[in-house]
């Protein structure tokens, strides 16, 4: 079967939800073109692997990821994009069998697409959009409507009654490994997360200079302490090397962005860290109130709060009062949330779609 993927990002070897569907997918014998959109260059189509081949929209004025997309309305930006799809012609929708659309900006193809569509639903659309999120919310509901099938990490999402056959609840995992510490390598702090609290983090990277702070999956265009370094989105290689050297986590979520987390449990963010032993200081939101010292969880809940917490994580770590194994309970608890575990029910899922082509 030939499957269109649209997300925002390069497919990559992740523990992203919709890398781990595109793998599936291609493992399974699948041909998948992977669509960013958009970009802010052009860039020609790539070959990624025998089934996978990476293609690009191309938004010539920069619009999809200006911070100044809280001046237009919603259906501005929507006739600009719809404008750009049918005048970047390269992709023809039509000879797919499916088009799995990851939540997001892609919702936008939605209603340029006539093939059956699978929606990915990773992250709730407030988090998605910082303006106009009554408008993405009507129009996630057009696409939830359109969609042959819908796989959702949100366990509260609301859909119309006659899509709850056609709902799959599934969170995407971590894919799990082990420390390659390199002789002499620096030794770092990582930050993560989606919409983070800047102020806390330079108050942290100022006391403590003597470390670097990477911070991974997160763009800035503010002025910052030297020691902060902004990694970017990293492949999974990269990834690995650079959370092999780290000493401890920074989830520190801003209070705009957990005000929509509500629905958000253990992200792979969080497992990875966990699987790796490392201390978490993680900014309290939906399930995680309190501490939990034996998954080395560290909670906090006002900026008050933070720094005399992650304090007395530092003072732990250089007098090596942490222990860097992982408890047999926190092992137990991480199994299930294998990607190779998490995968398995992908079959479940993909079992109309496989089922239909036979028909």
């Amino acid at each position: 079967m030939n499957f269109l993927v649209v997300s925002d990002r390069e497919y990559k070897k992740t523990s992203r939800g919709i890398d781990i569907i595109t793998s599936y997918l291609a493992d399974k014998g699948h041909n998948i073109d992977h669509l960013v959109f958009f970009k802010r260059n052009i860039i020609p189509e790539k070959k990624i692997s025998d089934h996978i081949n990476q293609l690009y929209f191309y938004d010539p004025i920069k619009i999809y990821r200006s911070r100044l997309q809280f001046l237009f309305p919603g259906f501005l930006l929507l006739s600009y994009f719809k404008y750009m799809i049918r005048r970047q012609s390269s992709v023809n929708f039509n000879k797919y069998d499916y088009v799995i659309l990851e939540g997001g900006h892609p919702i936008y193809l939605a209603e340029e697409i006539e093939t059956k569509i699978i929606y990915r639903q990773s992250d709730p659309i407030n988090i998605c959009f910082n303006s106009n999120r009554n408008f993405y919310k009507k129009l996630e509901e057009k696409v939830i409507n359109k969609s042959f099938l819908i796989t959702s990490a949100l366990e509260n999402v609301t859909v119309p009654k006659n899509f709850m056959g056609k709902i799959f609840y599934w969170h995407s995992g971590f894919i799990p490994f082990e420390r390659v510490i390199s002789a002499g390598e620096e030794k770092s702090i990582i930050v993560m997360g989606g919409e983070i609290d800047w102020n806390l983090l330079k108050k942290l990277a100022k006391k403590y200079s003597n470390y670097q702070f990477n911070v991974i999956g997160i763009t800035n265009f503010l002025p910052i302490p030297k020691n902060i370094k902004i990694k970017g989105y990293m492949d999974f290689e990269s990834y690995k090397n650079i959370l092999s050297s780290a000493i401890t986590v920074i989830i520190p979520f801003s209070n705009n962005y957990i005000k929509h987390l509500h629905q958000v449990y253990y992200t792979a963010k969080i497992l990875i860290s966990m699987n790796l032993g490392l201390p978490i200081l993680l900014r309290g939101y939906g399930n995680f109130k309190n501490t939990d010292t034996d998954k080395k969880l560290f909670v906090y809940n006002s900026k008050k709060d933070a720094i005399p917490i992650f304090d007395n994580i530092i003072k732990k770590i250089e007098n090596e009062e942490i222990d860097i194994n992982v408890k047999k309970e926190t092992r137990t608890f991480l199994f299930p949330h294998t990607v190779e575990n998490r995968i398995k029910e992908l079959d479940k899922f993909f079992k109309p779609v496989f089922e239909n082509s036979n028909e």
